[in-house]
C-alpha cells in the first residue's frame, strides 16, 4: 500500500513538473513571438520612415519644403542687384530686367561676354537689374545651377554676383566646347554647382543647404508670367536672353556690341 502511494506521488509529481514545465515553454513563447513582432514593427517603421524621406538625387522638393527654402524668392521673383548690393534696388533709378535661363547658351554666351560690364553700370548707379531666372532651354543643369542661384542671393549676397557669373561662365565652356555631358546629368550638374560656388568663396555652410531642385514651381509661374507680357518691341516670338526697360520695353542687342547696346539702351 506504502508502494502505491509513493507510485502515485511521483507519478503526481512528474505531472506537476511536465505542467509547470510546459507553462515556462509557453511563456518563453510568447515573449519570443512578442519580440518579433516588435522586431517586424519596428524594421516596417523605419522603411516607412526611410520611404516617406528618400528623395532621389535631383527630384523636386515639396512646395513648402521649397518656398521654406527660398525663402523672399518663393514667390518667384527676381534677384535684384544695384549700387546698394543684392535685394536693395534704388528706387530712384530705372530698371533693367534680365529673363534668362541658366542652361541658354546664348543667355551664357553674352553674359560671358559683357556681364560683368552690365553689373559694373549698376554699380557706378546707372540702373538697377533684376536678374529673372524662367524655363526656354531647361537643361539639367538649369535646375540645380537656379536653386543654388537663390540661395546664395539671400544667405551670401556678397558673392552672389560672382556666382552668377561663375554659373554662367562654366555654361558657356560646356558649350562652345560641345562637350554637354555635366549639363545635361543631374547629378554632375549638382556637383559642379557646389564645386562653382566654393571657387567664388560660398562658405560650405551654405552650399550644404543646395537642393537640387527646389525650383520647380518657381520656374514654372516666371515662365508663365514672364509669357503674359505685353513689352514694347516684343514681336510675335520671343525667347532668352530679353532685356527690358522699367518692365515696358525691350531693348534690342547684337552679340558684338552687347553690352554698349544694353547701356545705351538703358539711358534712352
Amino acid at each position: 500500500m506504502a508502494k502505491s502511494e509513493s507510485s502515485r506521488d511521483t507519478r503526481t509529481k512528474a505531472r506537476e513538473m511536465r505542467e509547470a514545465q510546459l507553462k515556462s515553454e509557453k511563456r518563453t513563447r510568447v515573449i519570443i513571438i512578442g519580440v518579433v513582432v516588435l522586431i517586424v514593427v519596428a524594421v516596417v517603421a523605419a522603411v516607412a520612415a526611410v520611404m516617406l524621406t528618400y528623395r532621389p538625387k535631383g527630384s523636386a522638393l515639396p512646395d513648402e519644403e521649397a518656398a521654406a527654402l527660398l525663402g523672399p524668392y518663393a514667390d518667384s521673383s527676381p534677384v535684384v542687384y544695384s549700387h546698394n548690393g543684392i535685394a536693395d534696388p534704388d528706387p530712384n533709378l530705372p530698371t533693367l530686367t534680365i529673363y534668362f535661363d541658366y542652361s541658354c547658351h546664348v543667355c551664357a554666351q553674352v553674359d560671358t561676354a559683357g556681364g560683368e560690364e552690365i553689373v559694373q553700370a549698376a554699380t557706378d548707379e546707372k540702373f538697377n537689374i533684376a536678374y529673372q531666372p524662367v524655363t526656354t532651354v531647361g537643361m539639367d543643369y538649369a535646375k540645380p545651377a537656379t536653386t543654388a542661384s537663390l540661395i546664395v542671393a539671400q544667405k551670401d549676397p556678397e558673392h552672389w554676383v560672382a556666382f552668377h557669373h561663375a554659373l554662367m561662365g562654366f555654361f558657356n565652356e560646356q558649350w562652345t566646347s560641345g562637350d554637354t555631358r555635366v549639363v545635361k546629368s543631374m547629378d554632375q550638374s549638382i556637383d559642379k554647382v557646389a564645386e562653382l560656388a566654393r571657387s567664388v568663396g560660398v562658405p560650405d555652410e551654405v552650399v550644404s543647404t543646395f537642393d537640387a531642385n527646389a525650383v520647380q514651381t518657381y520656374l514654372t509661374n516666371s515662365t508663365k508670367v514672364w509669357g503674359e507680357k505685353k513689352f514694347e518691341g516684343r514681336g510675335d516670338s520671343y525667347g532668352t536672353p530679353e532685356y527690358v526697360k522699367d518692365d515696358t520695353k525691350v531693348i534690342p542687342f547684337t552679340l558684338e556690341n552687347f553690352a554698349s547696346d544694353i547701356i545705351s539702351g538703358m539711358a534712352e
